[in-house]
């Protein structure tokens, strides 16, 4: 039993590392003029075409299951596979990732919230200070520490980017309990990302008569075949494998592992500085979700 939970926390811990460079590989993509929707519709193309192979069977077996939930995947797809990664890539065009990484810590409050609105699940007076304090470390974050900013509207826009991305996620796991559970895990996977490159098409098609259909160089390819690969299969995988050992609850504390990745990323290869302000939104953020 001991050495499960101690794969678990390796797979885990590996699953956070591989998503914190998603943010590393967004900053990257910017400098170098890879395009943010470039990025999505290639990411999910090629990890569609990586996984399709071994879902097919198990699409056409489940094809009237998938008619049932039709509506509740196609909107689970749009708020996860489009939405959520195409609004982090960016946002990282006008951000730090040590922000970015960041924001993604509210979203189990987001959850909360959603839950609420949706589903009535009352939370506790725990919950409700831990929801305020995780604001306001928010807050710090995307006002740099300067309520001026708040007075005069002075946004960086990646933050609020980002903050739309990770609502997006928040909801998309809470509507995540409206899909079949006899629907198999590879199936949704391959059925969402789909339906995502369907819905990112169009847009992709649009950025790319200013910046080119295709990846411009070999840095490009191997940027997009990360985050297919590592950020993407690989992570997930990782991840809903260490779930199965040590539960939700129990893994949901890594997920925090990744604002650490990310800053030691941006920290090493980007010269992105630690802020005084960025030390008070994680000790609000903190405390917040510990509550």
């Amino acid at each position: 039993m001991q050495n499960k939970i101690f794969l678990a926390f390796i797979l885990l811990t590996f699953s956070t590392l591989f998503w914190s460079g998603n943010f590393l590989v967004a900053k990257l993509a910017y400098n170098s003029s890879l395009p943010p929707l470039k990025l999505s519709f290639f990411r999910w193309l090629i990890a569609f075409l990586i996984i399709f192979p071994f879902s097919y069977k198990s699409i056409f077996k489940n094809i009237s299951l998938i008619k049932d939930n039709l509506k509740i995947i196609v909107l689970l797809s749009i708020l996860s596979v489009a939405i959520f990664n195409s609004f982090t890539y960016i946002a990282m065009q006008t951000t730090l990732v040590i922000n970015a990484s960041l924001m993604g810590s509210i979203a189990p409050l987001f959850i909360l919230f959603f839950s609420f609105i949706i589903f009535k699940n009352k939370t506790n007076v725990f919950q409700f200070f831990g929801i305020i304090l995780s604001i306001i470390g928010v807050s710090f974050i995307v006002l740099k520490g300067d309520v001026n900013n708040l007075i005069y509207l002075n946004f960086t826009p990646g933050d609020l980017w980002m903050l739309i991305a990770v609502m997006a996620w928040a909801l998309y796991s809470v509507l995540l309990k409206k899909l079949d559970i006899k629907l198999p895990l590879i199936t949704t996977l391959s059925v969402m990302i789909f339906f995502g490159l369907i819905f990112i098409f169009p847009f992709y098609v649009y950025e790319s008569f200013n910046y080119g259909f295709a990846p411009m160089s070999f840095l490009d390819l191997v940027m997009i075949f990360y985050v297919a690969i590592f950020a993407g299969i690989f992570s997930y995988l990782f991840w809903n494998k260490g779930v199965s050992i040590i539960g939700a609850n129990r893994s949901g504390v890594f997920l925090h592992l990744i604002p650490f990745f990310s800053a030691i990323w941006a920290i090493t290869f980007l010269d992105e500085a630690f802020a005084i302000f960025h030390i008070f939104g994680i000790i609000f953020i903190a405390i917040g979700i510990l509550l």
